[in-house]
């Protein structure tokens, strides 16, 4: 009897999910990584540590830290240069203790690894230090909200927002604020309404990269005020050579010699993009 062997291939495609969403509500200290001066902040009642997630802390001069989400997140595919799309958003508040302030501010930032050691105080935010600021390697996209004007980082003012990649000169910036349209006669008019950073007030902040057209957009406005329909920022930015496959997503902040707290009060999060994989099956 003659055996007669089948050789069949199998094509297979399969959708798989690189899907990341969180949404924080308030901290308690679970799923976050702490880095130098990063602590669990004070609750809204003033009372307890927990609600916040806060970067400095205000009895040391020059305190800096980062608050990261635990686990790292896909931002790019292994078999692909693109980046995911991505989007978040936070409430925050930035409070000087002391007059005249001399704080710096805080960012949203990416990072590569949870490892704070190459960061210092003052205006490298608790980010990147003057050894290492522009470097290439550096891997890092960040959206500063600075209240400090610094000359050495050509900053705009003491009251902006600006999107960074591996420096802490922005690429872009604009004094912090947000736009309203409203029905002048016939027309729709846009108008711009300033806020300071470092009232006090809590403010709500979202970022977004679309990978099809590679725009960044940030918007900022007050916690009540829903989200403005034409964003502060708009920057076109290829971030293929920026992420990296696996990164860290979080806050970073810093103190100058004066005291200030930087509170972030709740955080979502979301990366939803899928990848298609293509293998196959001898038998």
């Amino acid at each position: 009897m003659q055996i007669h062997k089948l050789c069949f291939l199998a094509l297979f495609l399969a959708n798989v999910a690189f899907a990341v969403k969180f949404n924080f509500k308030s901290f308690d200290g679970n799923n976050l990584l702490f880095l130098g001066d990063a602590e669990l902040g004070a609750s809204s009642d003033g009372v307890g540590r927990s609600g916040a997630l806060s970067m400095t802390r205000e009895e040391n001069p020059f305190s800096h830290g980062q608050g990261l989400y635990i686990n790292p997140i896909p931002f790019k595919p292994s078999n692909a240069s693109s980046p995911f799309s991505f989007k978040t958003s936070f409430t925050f508040s930035i409070t000087p203790r002391t007059k005249p302030n001399s704080g710096q501010g805080f960012a949203f930032v990416i990072v590569p690894a949870a490892d704070n050691s190459g960061a210092s105080g003052g205006g490298y935010l608790g980010i990147l230090n003057k050894t290492n600021d522009g470097k290439l390697e550096n891997n890092l996209f960040a959206v500063e909200f600075d209240t400090f004007s610094n000359e050495q980082f050509r900053d705009i003012s003491g009251n902006h927002v600006g999107l960074n990649i591996n420096s802490m000169t922005s690429l872009v910036a604009e004094k912090a604020g947000y736009w309203v349209q409203t029905l002048v006669g016939k027309r729709k008019v846009w108008s711009f309404k300033d806020v300071n950073l470092s009232s006090g007030e809590r403010f709500r902040a979202w970022i977004e990269f679309r990978s099809k057209d590679s725009r960044n957009t940030v918007t900022i406005a007050p916690e009540n005020v829903e989200k403005p329909k034409r964003p502060l920022i708009q920057g076109s930015r290829v971030l293929n050579e920026v992420l990296l496959q696996n990164m860290y997503a979080g806050f970073a902040g810093s103190m100058g010699r004066a005291a200030e707290r930087h509170d972030i009060w709740s955080w979502s999060f979301e990366n939803n993009e899928t990848v298609l994989i293509r293998f196959s099956l001898a038998m």
